[in-house]
């Protein structure tokens, strides 16, 4: 459940929904397995393990859900071998050429074939609503599950107003003033960089370097400007921020976790509990901070 990506969205509406409402919206997309012909499925399943019922958990003001996406995984190489395989018995049986259209139309057929028997990838997606906040943190690798979770979330509530923190004129050149001048309080340089010449897209990688690097220094007087910085956030966790304020590769620290030691571990839903109160405290408080110190604009 801790989230290792952040996509932020900030709300430009209350969000109204009690969490009882939210999961009957959700319940019409609740997740069925994939079909033996089709090539995905996704929906909606508890956020606290896929074999419970209940779809949204709620604690201090924040309501967290999972989608979740199977697809059935075949392999290009056996589609290309099977492909020319056909081409070929054509060709020598029926003495024509076989042009792109009836290739793509083989291609297709052999796909339909191979679905029943295909590997099924599973992947979850998490996110909650901070409603007193006004965000919507999503936990996804990419932007593209990013997008696939937010179109699945408008489909099953109708509208909902929200759009993606972005930073002020130039995050970029904050991020190298942090590195040329010093971190903000509490912040830390964790020896992660990635740099980017703007010019002509060359860039230059470091990573767990000492805090004091001169070549990174020199870089930045040449014009390249910081695309991810790796950091340390108030002994509370580790992550790598980029330029369009992802946040990246969390990990939270020993010294928050130990937060949470004295709950009652037997309990499945108190530990959940605790420790999805104590994640949400803290990336709220976190995120405050990074709207902030980037300027973002939170006007509606």
């Amino acid at each position: 459940m801790w989230f290792k990506n952040l996509h932020l969205y900030r709300l430009t509406t209350p969000f109204e929904l009690s969490p009882e409402q939210l999961a009957e919206k959700l319940e019409e997309k609740r997740f069925q397995p994939c079909a033996k012909m089709a090539e995905e499925a996704i929906g909606w399943v508890s956020p606290i393990h896929r074999s419970k019922e209940y779809l949204v958990h709620a604690a201090s003001g924040c309501i967290l859900i999972c989608m979740r996406q199977e697809q059935k995984v075949i392999p290009a190489s056996a589609v290309k071998e099977e492909l020319e395989e056909r081409v070929y018995a054509i060709q020598e049986e029926m003495g024509r050429k076989v042009y792109s259209k009836e290739k793509q139309t083989l291609k297709e057929d052999i796909v339909s074939k191979m679905l029943p028997r295909a590997f099924i990838r599973s992947t979850h997606i998490f996110a909650y609503v901070d409603t007193k906040k006004g965000y919507l943190v999503l936990n996804a690798g990419s932007d593209k599950m990013a997008d696939t979770f937010f179109e699945l979330l408008v489909e099953s509530i109708g509208s909902f107003g929200a759009v993606k923190l972005v930073g002020g004129e130039n995050p970029g050149q904050t991020l190298n003033s942090w590195v040329e001048h010093g971190m903000p309080e509490g912040w830390e340089l964790s020896g992660d960089y990635e740099l980017k010449d703007p010019q002509d897209e060359r860039v230059a990688k470091f990573k767990d370097n000492e805090a004091e690097n001169i070549v990174i220094g020199d870089l930045i007087e040449d014009g390249y400007l910081v695309n991810k910085l790796g950091f340390r956030y108030k002994g509370q966790l580790r992550a790598v921020i980029q330029q369009d304020l992802l946040i990246k590769s969390i990990k939270f620290l020993d010294e928050l976790l130990a937060e949470n030691d004295d709950v009652d571990g037997e309990d499945e839903l108190v530990k959940f509990d605790a420790d999805f109160a104590l994640m949400t405290k803290t990336l709220g408080d976190f995120i405050d901070e990074l709207i902030q110190l980037f300027a973002v604009d939170v006007s509606g």
